[in-house]
């Protein structure tokens, strides 16, 4: 009678391939990292060519509209009270009564390189009107104000966006516009989840300042109350078109052809959002906001979180559907190394574990191959060819490595199933998880009825033979 050394043994035999597939899959995970971190490279050096050329067409824009700032005289009284007080100058800075805003966004795409940039120019009529405030809410005694010094300013963050030439009519008459804001200063700061599912981290802090615009002189009467306003608008710029709420009733309407937007700040609008494009409005009064009717004596005026607007980019772009796709790159191997454990065992042959890792490598170089392709022909099409090759492939050489077509067969149906599965999740949104749990669950189900026949500890018939001889 013959005896079974401990590593001859069926079930040892299982348990040391089970161990270095294992330890194989681990260190496939080196690979893995080194994509994920490749696939973030190649994005930031999108977004510095997006910066690039909307620097010279103009960045993501926030425009506040009007206000008035009107200097006069403030007295301080110092420590010593024997002395006058003395007498400095300051100036209110008043926001509109009614603010209307009307534009049309017109989108195009740019190309540098291999790099797709997605631009707009719009074109914005405004209106309103102001209502000087009552001494009595101000403090201020009208003997002090300087109205001959007054003038009107406007908040735009990048002044290379405007596109054609703009004069404010003020009561009626033309007022020309020049750079600057009489050292006033606009800022939002607000920290918000990112912009969609597929991004590469979770949080970013966006902090939004307006410290240029324009202002012009304008003549206001100490007996007059009422001031109107409209002005015409060409605004280039790209990523987003964002608004202040400053006055005590803004209301906003924007349209596009652009069928993905993204409605941004604390205030949604009444929509309509489809193919064609969108319509939306904003209603917002001054119980809405938290910015008060006029500012004294600061030139940093502060905006809270009221920003509000449109944002005009690209939803999901290829970097970001290649970097999710990296995430599921442990499964594609576990599953496909699963399928070659389990006909190695059930057809009785011995697959070595650089075969295994040729194999891991192969299914490693298919994300490689998504996010080089990606670049020229868009994520769809990358993926479609990437995984036509890869597939392609591993089916060929595990024809000679099962010696049996119709076990390569297989693998070559569930390879498919599997790309495609993993496809359909990337492309979900509310229903990925739910998705993928039940794939999962499948998936296990699966292996479970595939393999509750086997005797994982039974000797080969070819051992059981050479027992039987040897015991004649």
């Amino acid at each position: 009678m013959t005896t079974t050394s401990f590593f001859q043994n069926q079930g040892t035999k299982i348990t040391l391939k089970l161990s270095l597939i294992f330890i194989l899959t681990v260190f496939l995970l080196i690979p893995k990292f080194m994509i994920l971190d490749l696939v973030e490279e190649r994005q930031k050096l999108s977004e510095s060519v997006i910066d690039e050329v909307s620097k010279g067409w103009g960045n993501k824009q926030i425009h506040t509209g009007p206000a008035l700032v009107i200097p006069y005289y403030q007295f301080i009284q110092g420590d010593d009270k024997t002395k006058s007080p003395v007498k400095s100058k300051t100036q209110i800075v008043v926001f509109p009564e009614q603010l209307s805003i009307e534009g049309k966004i017109n989108t195009e795409e740019k190309y540098r390189s291999l790099y797709k940039v997605l631009l707009y120019n719009s074109a914005i009529k405004v209106k309103g009107s102001f209502k000087l405030p009552e001494p009595s809410l101000t403090n201020i005694n009208p003997a002090d104000i300087l109205w001959d010094e007054a003038s009107v300013i406007m908040g735009i963050s990048d002044l290379k966006g405007i596109n054609d030439e703009l004069s404010l009519l003020w009561n009626g008459k033309s007022i020309s516009l020049n750079p600057g804001m009489s050292d006033i200063s606009f800022s939002s700061e607000r920290i918000t989840e990112k912009d969609n599912q597929y991004s590469l981290s979770e949080f970013e802090s966006q902090i939004y300042g307006v410290p240029t615009g324009l202002q012009g002189k304008i003549t206001i009467d100490a007996a007059k109350i009422n001031y109107d306003f409209s002005y015409s608008l060409q605004l280039r710029g790209s990523k987003a078109l964002l608004f202040a709420p400053l006055a005590k009733s803004t209301k906003v309407r924007i349209q596009s052809t652009f069928p993905d937007p993204v409605y941004y700040g604390g205030f949604l609008p009444d929509h309509t959002t489809n193919t064609q494009g969108f319509d939306a409005k904003w209603n917002i009064l001054e119980y809405n906001k938290s910015t008060p009717a006029f500012v004294k004596g600061n030139n940093h005026i502060s905006l809270g979180d009221n920003l509000f607007g449109v944002e005009i980019r690209v939803l999901v772009d290829s970097y970001a559907k290649t970097h999710r796709a990296g995430k599921y790159m442990i499964l594609f191997i576990i599953l496909t190394f699963l399928v070659v454990f389990l006909t190695e065992i059930v057809q009785r042959i011995n697959i070595h574990i650089f075969q295994y890792t040729l194999i891991g490598l192969a299914l490693a170089i298919f994300f490689t191959l998504l996010l080089s392709i990606s670049e020229f022909w868009g994520f769809d099409l990358a993926y479609s060819g990437a995984a036509v090759a890869t597939i392609g492939l591993i089916f060929l050489y595990s024809l000679g490595m099962f010696k049996n077509k119709k076990s390569s067969g297989l693998l070559l149906g569930l390879m498919v199933a599997l790309f495609a599965y993993i496809y359909i999740i990337i492309q979900l949104e509310k229903t990925a998880l739910l998705a993928g749990s039940i794939g999962l669950f499948v998936i296990i189900a699966l292996t479970m009825y595939v393999t509750r026949k086997i005797k994982w500890f039974e000797e080969s018939e070819s051992s059981k033979i050479e027992d039987k001889i040897a015991n004649k």
